[in-house]
Formats: structure tokens, C-alpha cells, sequence
């Protein structure tokens, strides 16, 4: 018996709210706009981070932080990190997605834009939580596991089942 079952990494029903940090609802890290980048990039050398959101007092995405940032827009120019602040180089132009966006589009997005950290907004535009690429990447991961235990239930514990019964 032959089955057409072809695993794919990333399930295009799964969608970012499927992320275990989104869907446990577990804290991230984040700046307001008057951080200096020195605390910034302590916290992210420290937490093995690649970028941070910068919110308002409401939860509002002001912008991002990443790393391309720092270097691009503060050591290339020989800034004092201690002087600088998350106003002064944060991106702005931020690209969004909502719980429901699957993972799929959300990598697509990632992909196309050159970028590797997604915000999760709700309908008032606050953040929810903040994936990255290794987020996506883990989560993908363990659905991977769990369609192969599905598949080896399939094709071993089910046809026994049903044969004794």
C-alpha cells in the first residue's frame, strides 16, 4: 500500500498565532523610545536576540532595533552608544502580521522584505508578541515530529487495532 503523504516543513494551515510563545502568551523583550542603544545591545548580546521591538506607554510599535541597526546606523558612524537612543535609529517602516497570518505568508513576508523578526499586532495595532525566523523555524520543527508520530500511528498502531478487534 502506497501513500501520498509528502511532510512539508511548514504546514500552510499553521499560522503564527500556532507559535508556542504567541499561543502561551510568553513575555518579550522590549524597549520604549529614550533607551539608550548601549542597554539595548546588553540586553541582546545577553538574551542571544537579534532585534527588539520599541513600543509606546499604550503597547504601540513605535519601531524596531535589530542588530543591521546598530551596525548600519551607529558603529558605521562612530557613535557613542551610551548617547544614542532607540528614536535616533530604530526602523520605522514596519512590516505587521496578525495571529491568523500563516506561517507560510509569514515567511513570505520575511523572505521578500529581507527580514528576520515579525511583530504580531491586534486589531488596535498594539503588539502582541515578536517572532523571529528561529521561531518559526522551531514551531515548524515540532509539527514536523508530530506528523511523523501521526504517521507511524497510522501505519503501525491502526491497521493492529482494527485486525484484533
Amino acid at each position: 500500500m502506497r501513500l501520498n503523504y509528502i511532510p512539508t516543513i511548514i504546514s500552510h494551515m499553521s499560522t503564527v498565532g500556532s507559535i508556542k510563545k504567541v499561543k502561551l502568551n510568553l513575555l518579550f523583550k522590549y524597549f520604549g523610545p529614550e533607551s539608550t542603544v548601549s542597554e539595548i545591545a546588553d540586553l541582546m548580546d545577553l538574551e542571544d536576540i537579534g532585534a527588539v521591538p520599541i513600543l509606546d506607554d499604550s503597547y504601540l510599535l513605535l519601531g524596531i532595533v535589530s542588530e543591521r541597526d546598530i551596525v548600519r546606523k551607529l558603529v558605521k558612524n562612530g557613535r557613542d552608544s551610551d548617547l544614542v537612543t532607540a528614536k535616533d535609529i530604530m526602523t520605522k517602516h514596519i512590516i505587521t502580521v496578525k495571529k491568523d497570518t500563516t506561517l507560510v505568508e509569514a515567511v513570505k513576508l520575511m523572505k521578500d522584505n529581507n527580514i528576520r523578526h515579525l511583530p504580531i499586532i491586534d486589531e488596535d495595532k498594539k503588539l502582541v508578541n515578536f517572532i523571529s525566523h528561529r521561531d518559526i523555524m522551531s514551531n515548524s520543527y515540532a509539527n514536523k515530529k508530530i506528523n511523523y508520530f501521526l504517521l507511524a500511528f497510522a501505519l503501525i498502531l491502526l491497521p493492529a487495532i482494527i485486525f484484533i478487534k
